[in-house]
């Protein structure tokens, strides 16, 4: 579902050139459940951004399901995200003035979904909010407003689901719920799961790890590692 080749990515600072990804290469299958883990300021988000078509790399290239997005324009980027892409936010990322039922089917709406009302109560249902819906974000709290991010991400029926730090905002108990609601909605849909994430117990469970430590090429297959 995801091929990435000698990917790289470099931004200028100041007179210095500052590499942030070096030479990547690596696969996710479809419904593969991969973690990128590594400490803070190693490129993990970056990659994200990058796999997701919201970012461009300085050199290699992205497929998603055989189409090479790095070499589009931003408007079929775009396209194939909403053909093919959800995603969950560690600040959830919910608009203020809709409800948590708006929320969750705007996206829908978007593409012409006649049913999105419909969808939408579904998946509020499935992740136990189904008496929340007509509340505003501002009167939910931080786990009911995760579980509407990940309502709304689950109701497109995503191929691909993207996940930056998707409980690191929550506590203990909301933060485990949320993350078995992920890999349930996964298992059941097929979806090829993404996370960045700095918990270990979370990233044990996917099927593979990414550990990102600013570059280079991974050294194997189950757990991928990048070293400067």
């Amino acid at each position: 579902m995801i091929k990435v080749n000698n990917l790289s990515k470099k931004v200028q600072v100041l007179q210095d050139q500052l590499t942030i990804l070096n030479s990547l290469s690596f696969q996710v299958s479809r419904g593969e459940s991969l973690a990128i883990i590594g400490p803070s300021g190693s490129g993990k988000s970056t990659l994200l951004g990058i796999l997701a078509g919201l970012d461009l790399p300085s050199t290699g290239s992205v497929h998603i399901d055989g189409k090479r997005i790095t070499s589009m324009s931003e408007e079929a980027r775009a396209s194939i995200r909403a053909s093919y892409v959800g995603f969950v936010f560690q600040s959830f990322h919910l608009l203020p003035g809709l409800t948590a039922l708006e929320n969750v089917a705007l996206p829908l709406e978007l593409r012409s979904e006649s049913n999105a009302l419909i969808t939408a109560k579904e998946f509020l249902f499935r992740v136990g909010l189904q008496d929340r819906s007509e509340h505003l974000p501002n009167q939910l709290s931080g786990g009911e407003q995760q579980r509407v991010a990940v309502a709304r991400a689950f109701a497109c029926q995503p191929k691909i689901l993207f996940a930056d730090e998707p409980t690191g905002n929550l506590d203990i108990v909301t933060g485990a719920k949320i993350n078995d609601l992920l890999f349930e909605l996964n298992q059941e849909q097929g979806t090829t799961l993404v996370i960045v994430t700095h918990e270990q117990s979370l990233a044990a469970r996917c099927a593979r790890r990414l550990h990102l430590q600013c570059g280079a090429k991974f050294v194997s297959v189950e757990e991928m590692t990048i070293k400067c």
